[in-house]
């Protein structure tokens, strides 16, 4: 019996002249180690190649079992004598036999795959959610669905649904995109719980604790870091300070001061004005496309609202907002076809597509001199002081309410669905007679500004306001 090693092993081969007692061929041949008693090499016989395969063995116990270690190879020497040594040990001070305790450890390994089966990762939880759910979404929120989903995913996707926590796995997820965007960390939190409230209501994942439930009972919610405090922009242009003035001449100068200056280029005095007569999003007008114009009626139709299609409706152009846009484009106004606003065509493409962004307003518009800031606003929120695309949408409805337009025309003209019973069911009014009186409105008071008359163009609304309480006050002491 020797010391067996590594070199010695690689060079053992399969002896055809050894036989068993009745000459036949035996199962295998073994080679036993000097030092470690039991342990031994068996040499299988030659496959249909000629390969032996060599593999460690311990003979242990009084009836003599043995335990298969492993291959030469993929065990050394060294490391089959060490393995050995444990399995003697435990076995001899512990009673410990490794073969059953081999298919205990495979039927438990068993068991697991068996139950892991069953269950969802994250990413497949997450993907089924959105082949479910996301065919009646709008565009918008189908997008924004997906940038929360690809994010979560990114961290979580492998693990499974049903052993993710709040408190050791999406609390330092919340609170890492939560110092990065507040409202981004908040519309991810509301995703998500919702998927977990599906994946359990479909019996896809058990009853268990929806981890993203991060909101807390807290007596401050100040204090709350799982409470995420909203900031609500209220800016629009300030007619008592000419910042529709100032807006529309910071307009002007720059689109006369473009250098590919050419027929059909973007005009931003005329997206600027379009805004508020449209009284539309900003995304809205991007996606307007030529063939949504009607010449003959002076209308075009918002294919795109907020909430899809099925919200779309018609609004009316005045004169105004006829010319603008027939200043915008190339040839003749009825026979433009493709985007009102097109993006500068990129490599062999010839196909227009509409703007993905209002990227000159922010940059370099909103940051010319003359543009319309408010520090205290900017100091007060966090945000840009100066005017942005949706603030002039807000500003047309606020033009609105100070010339004494009901809270239901301005609902109307902004495309927005009406609340009340009586408003819904019963007010039958043209709502494009609605929508063309209001952006009329509107269209006088852009011509106020540019006559320079923008701070008083609210007096006589002012005045018959102050008319009606002098009257009441003069009722009531009679």
């Amino acid at each position: 019996m020797a010391r067996l090693n590594d070199t010695a092993i690689s060079k053992l081969r399969w002896d055809t002249e050894k036989r068993t007692r009745s000459g036949g061929t035996p199962q295998f041949q073994a080679h036993y180690d000097a030092e470690v008693k039991g342990l031994h090499l068996r040499i299988l016989p030659p496959d249909s190649n000629g390969r032996s395969s060599k593999i460690f063995w311990l003979k242990y116990g009084t009836e003599r079992k043995v335990y298969r270690i492993g291959e030469f190879g993929e065990w050394s020497v060294s490391a089959a004598r060490d393995e050995a040594q444990r399995i003697r040990r435990e076995f001899y001070s512990y009673g410990t036999d490794p073969n059953q305790e081999r298919q205990k450890r495979l039927k438990r390994e068993r068991e697991e795959r068996e139950k892991e089966k069953g269950r969802l990762t994250v990413s497949r939880l997450f993907a089924a959610y959105m082949d479910e759910r996301e065919a009646g979404w709008a565009d918008t929120y189908r997008t924004t669905n997906r940038l929360h989903m690809r994010r979560i995913k990114h961290d979580f996707g492998k693990r499974f649904a049903d052993e993710l926590t709040a408190v050791d796995d999406v609390e330092a997820f919340f609170l890492r995109w939560k110092n990065h965007s507040p409202s981004m960390a908040e519309l991810m939190r509301s995703f998500g719980q919702h998927v977990y409230q599906w994946g359990i209501r479909k019996k896809l994942l058990p009853l268990m604790e929806n981890p993203f439930d991060l909101i807390r009972d807290s007596g401050s919610s100040e204090l709350n870091p799982f409470k995420v405090k909203r900031k609500k922009r209220t800016r629009c242009l300030d007619f008592a300070k000419g910042e529709a003035g100032q807006l529309f001449a910071v307009c002007r100068q720059y689109d006369r001061n473009k250098k590919d200056q050419r027929d059909g280029s973007i005009s931003y005095e005329a997206v600027a004005k379009l805004m508020l007569l449209l009284g539309c999003r900003g995304k809205e007008l991007r996606l307007a496309m030529w063939e949504h114009v009607d010449h003959d009626l002076k209308t075009l139709r918002n294919v795109s609202p907020k909430g899809g299609a099925k919200n779309a409706y018609t609004m009316p152009l005045t004169d105004m907002a006829y010319e603008l846009l027939e200043g915008l484009g190339v040839g003749p106004m009825r026979d433009r076809t493709g985007p009102i606003f097109p993006t500068q065509r990129v490599g062999k493409s010839t196909e227009a597509k509409p703007l993905t962004r209002w990227a000159i307003w922010y940059d370099p518009i909103s940051k010319m001199p003359g543009m319309p800031l408010d520090p205290q606003y900017e100091k007060d929120t966090g945000q840009p002081g100066h005017i942005t695309i949706h603030d002039l949408r807000r500003s047309a409805v606020t033009w609105l309410q100070s010339m004494r337009h009901s809270v239901e025309w301005r609902t109307i003209f902004k495309g927005s669905a009406v609340s009340s019973v009586t408003s819904s069911v019963y007010s039958q009014a043209d709502k494009i007679d609605i929508r063309r009186e209001c952006a009329e409105a509107i269209e006088a008071r852009i011509k106020d500004v540019e006559a320079g008359n923008e701070r008083t163009m609210f007096d006589q609304w002012r005045a018959g306001k102050l008319e009606r309480q002098m009257d009441h006050i003069h009722l009531v002491v009679s």
